[in-house]
């Protein structure tokens, strides 16, 4: 029988596709792909052929390790669940492709559900079936194009930690560069994704990196104002040992003429007890040698001087954080792994 004679006699329940914002019939040379099929017992089995182009609401926060649902819903046009009701068959109701037949660029088909729900308007209730397709999104074409990167933008940033802390222009170079490039490849990543309000995942992965760049600048500022506080505690150290040394000598050798000088005779004659007493060189210059030799012993032992010596406070810093920075960025790249790629 032919179609066009058939539909006019046959009550067909008009429905309607949710959400939807093109649907057509896939073919219609001469006729549209239909099929119809009357069994003894009554039942009617049609079967249209139709394309349709739907909207699939996405959730972006986990982008671009992130699953999303898009969902085909059928409803009846007319008939509310007095007349018409909707059930999905007990068999295979919603059939797939093969993985291999069904690919996109972006996306992995991974599951298909459907499910039966009652909707209630004022006009009454009416039957609603739902498909529900799951795709997750393929990040390999991410991980080149913005994780690698930027991981070599932050690796390369970390290289001033063992450059010199007085070659501050190979230093700040780094650090620059390093940001410049990351902040290009944040913009080449973010301008062709649509604007949402909500942090994505992505989001939060350059916002860290140009954190530890940022602090790896922050760091050489630091360590640049310690050099030159550490140059100027030096050069008023050597200043205050270059004077405390002029004086030692010129009071050492002092002590040393006095010390080694013909010692005085004294009074000829009686003392006040009526005898004669010839004075004693070592008891007159016992502590003029004493404090000639202290005073030649400082010279000669550096560690008096050690307290005047500030140290190169900069390389201590540059120490610590070559090592804090990649430990802490080890335990956000554990984090952020494990939390994301696990839901």
């Amino acid at each position: 029988m032919q179609w066009g004679f058939l539909k006019h006699r046959q009550v067909v329940v008009a429905f309607c596709l949710v959400s939807v914002c093109d649907a057509e019939p896939t073919y219609s040379s001469p006729e549209p792909n239909v099929l119809l099929i009357i069994y003894p017992n009554g039942t009617v089995w049609l079967n249209y052929r139709v394309r349709v182009e739907g909207t699939c609401p996405m959730d972006l926060a986990n982008f671009p390790m992130d699953t999303q649902q898009c969902f085909l819903v059928l409803e009846s046009c007319g008939y509310s669940i007095a007349e018409v009701r909707l059930h999905w068959q007990s068999w295979s109701p919603v059939t797939v492709p093969p993985a291999d037949n069904f690919q996109l660029p972006d996306f992995r088909f991974s599951n298909v559900s459907w499910a039966r729900k009652m909707n209630h308007y004022t006009a009454g209730s009416w039957d609603q079936l739902s498909v529900t397709f799951t795709f997750r999104r393929l990040y390999g074409y991410y991980i080149l194009q913005a994780y690698l990167p930027s991981y070599l933008s932050v690796f390369i940033s970390w290289i001033a930690f063992w450059i010199d802390s007085k070659a501050l222009p190979a230093r700040i170079i780094l650090g620059v560069n390093s940001l410049m490039a990351l902040t290009f490849q944040m913009g080449n990543v973010v301008k062709n994704l649509p604007r949402v309000s909500y942090v994505k995942a992505i989001d939060l992965w350059f916002f860290v990196c140009v954190t530890f760049i940022f602090m790896s600048l922050c760091e050489l500022a630091i360590v640049g104002f310690l050099d030159k506080l550490s140059d100027v505690r030096e050069r008023r150290r050597r200043r205050t040992k270059r004077h405390l040394r002029d004086s030692i000598m010129a009071h050492g050798a002092n002590s040393l003429m006095l010390a080694f000088s013909k010692p005085n005779e004294g009074r000829d004659g009686e003392d006040e007890g009526g005898s004669y007493r010839e004075p004693s060189p070592i008891s007159v210059n016992q502590a003029n040698l004493h404090e000639a030799g202290e005073y030649l012993r400082r010279i000669a032992n550096p560690v008096v001087m050690r307290g005047f010596e500030t140290g190169h406070i900069g390389h201590k810093v540059d120490g610590i954080c070559a090592r804090m920075f990649p430990f802490s960025f080890a335990v956000f790249n554990i984090g952020y792994w494990w939390y994301y790629l696990s839901r």
